[in-house]
């Protein structure tokens, strides 16, 4: 195990996962966008069905992301 491992806390291993959680989220916020945009008319209340469920996915992973970024935050003060 490297140094830097070792030097870890596991709440920066949270921290790093819940960024890398809500970077997901946003892609597939951008997937959801694109298929919504591009299918048949007769799909498009699915497709935005599909979307707005990103979306809110996505704001569930930003807000726990900031949540740690505030945690983190307050320790270095």
């Amino acid at each position: 195990m490297s140094r830097l491992a070792r030097s870890r806390s596991p709440s920066t291993d949270e921290f790093l996962e819940s960024y890398v959680c809500w970077r997901e989220a946003c892609e597939d916020v951008r997937i959801a966008y694109r298929r919504w945009a591009s299918c048949a008319s007769g799909e498009r209340a699915l497709g935005f069905a599909a979307y707005r469920a990103a979306l809110e996915r996505e704001e569930r992973a930003s807000g726990i992301h900031s949540d740690w970024v505030r945690r983190l935050g307050a320790r270095t003060r």
